[in-house]
C-alpha cells in the first residue's frame, strides 16, 4: 500500500515564492473577505436559531 507524499515546509516555501506579491495579497484579501462572509452567516443563523428556540 502506498502511502501519499505530504507537502514538505520546502516544498510549501518553494511553491510560495514563485508566486508574486499581488498573487499573494490577492489569495490572502480572498481569504480574509471568505472567512468575514461565513462568520456573518454564523452568527445570523446562531441568533436565528436562539430566536425562534425562545419563541417556541
Amino acid at each position: 500500500m502506498k502511502t501519499e507524499n505530504l507537502p514538505t515546509s520546502q516544498n510549501t516555501e518553494s511553491s510560495t515564492q514563485n508566486k508574486s506579491k499581488e498573487e499573494l495579497n490577492q489569495e490572502t484579501a480572498t481569504e480574509f473577505g471568505l472567512g468575514i462572509a461565513l462568520g456573518v452567516i454564523t452568527i445570523f443563523l446562531v441568533a436565528a436559531t436562539a430566536y425562534f428556540g425562545l419563541i417556541s
